[in-house]
């Protein structure tokens, strides 16, 4: 593991005061492209012996400010710098509410059952070293100050074309034997073009699940079975989200 970034802005972690502290703040600033900024936050934890990708599109400004926070406590209390980046990593990992819907999902398409657990709730705790949660930018991403949306095409901007490659696509490289799991739209477009560009291996990569986001809930509940169509509103598009759930739950069955 590559610690090299971490230890470029060490000092800012040590810094920064969580929930005072800001994520975009000048001393974090990795890139910018117009009104698209990159800071950095401490998710560069690659866990060797995992069995399973969660990826997701990019850390939001809520999940870098816990992985900021925790990256800070974790320095104070004088942990190595592999250990910082893993308590970081793990406490931002779809935090709160997100996450017990994350494990409602995984349940649902029989996640645990492939990896002989009682329950895939035990992935976020004595299971942890089969998980890996990561994001195709794996480094906090806004655009004129709000957090990245589904909506952005990342693989359409040369600089998100390059922070794709350098990090997470370097570690999925590192990884061959695991299964990626696409969380959300604009992931699946962020993994869709690191497979063409030969980071991932297509057979390896699952897609389908819907992102358990707030902002759109109606999808994760149709998934779920927890709302009937009748019921949907009209950008959810339930045949879609029927024939992704049928084919998750194949997928995940056939997984050795």
């Amino acid at each position: 593991m590559n610690f090299e970034l971490f230890e470029k802005y060490e000092s800012a972690i040590r810094d920064y005061r969580g929930p005072q502290g800001d994520p975009q703040s000048p001393s974090l600033r990795m890139h910018r492209n117009g009104d698209l900024v990159v800071y950095y936050a401490p998710f560069g934890w690659v866990n060797p012996t995992t069995k399973l990708v969660l990826v997701d599109a990019t850390p939001w400004k809520a999940q870098a400010d816990i992985a900021l926070t925790e990256a800070n406590r974790a320095l104070f209390e004088g942990a190595p710098v592999g250990e910082v980046l893993r308590r970081a990593s793990l406490a931002a990992a779809f935090a709160g509410v997100t996450r017990q819907r994350v494990v409602a999902l995984l349940e649902h398409i029989g996640v645990h059952r492939w990896l002989g657990l009682s329950s895939s709730a035990d992935l976020f705790g004595d299971a942890g070293d089969l998980l890996q949660v990561s994001s195709v930018l794996q480094f906090p991403v806004f655009k004129n100050g709000e957090n990245f949306r589904a909506g952005w095409h990342p693989e359409r901007d040369p600089m998100l074309r390059l922070q794709m490659r350098s990090h997470f696509g370097k570690m999925a490289k590192a990884m061959p034997d695991a299964v990626f799991i696409r969380v959300g739209a604009a992931a699946s477009r962020g993994v869709e073009w690191l497979t063409k560009e030969g980071f991932l291996n297509k057979e390896r990569v699952l897609h389908g699940l819907p992102h358990p986001r707030k902002e759109e809930p109606d999808r994760t509940a149709y998934f779920l079975g927890e709302k009937d169509r009748a019921h949907l509103s009209e950008k959810t598009h339930p045949d879609k989200i029927d024939a992704a759930r049928d084919y998750l739950r194949s997928a995940t069955a056939a997984l050795k």
